[in-house]
């Protein structure tokens, strides 16, 4: 995925490319919640968080009265690139299994299953 991703010029890093995604899916999550779903290291989620931000691909939404939480929503452009990301995504996974016959590719599908989700944005 790395490598489909640097090759389609996005400009995204594989774990850039997961937090759009679980934005996405998560309208309104915060730092922390990437965090916790992630796995990933409190700096390592800020320093993506950063970037995505400067690159105007999320944006922070207005904080309701006495929230300190900052929520995190997708920009048009960031949408736009995860769009781009998940289409890259299909053709990987498709180019993965493409070998497989369809008994394969069926037990497969019943064994991701049964493994937990991936924490940034789901294993689909």
């Amino acid at each position: 995925m790395q490598r489909s991703l640097r090759e389609a010029e996005l400009g995204l890093a594989a774990m850039e490319a997961r937090t759009l995604r679980f934005v996405a899916r998560n309208p309104g999550c915060t730092q922390n919640d990437i965090v916790r779903a992630s796995g990933r290291d409190k700096a390592q989620i800020a320093r993506i968080i950063k970037t995505l931000l400067e690159r105007g691909n999320v944006s922070r939404m207005p904080n309701e009265a006495g929230e300190k939480r900052q929520r995190l929503v997708l920009t048009a452009d960031g949408a736009h690139a995860h769009e781009r990301a998940e289409a890259l995504r299909e053709v990987v996974a498709q180019s993965l299994v493409q070998e497989l016959d369809a008994g394969e590719r069926e037990q497969l599908e019943s064994l991701l299953r049964r493994m937990p989700r991936d924490r940034a944005g789901g294993s689909d």
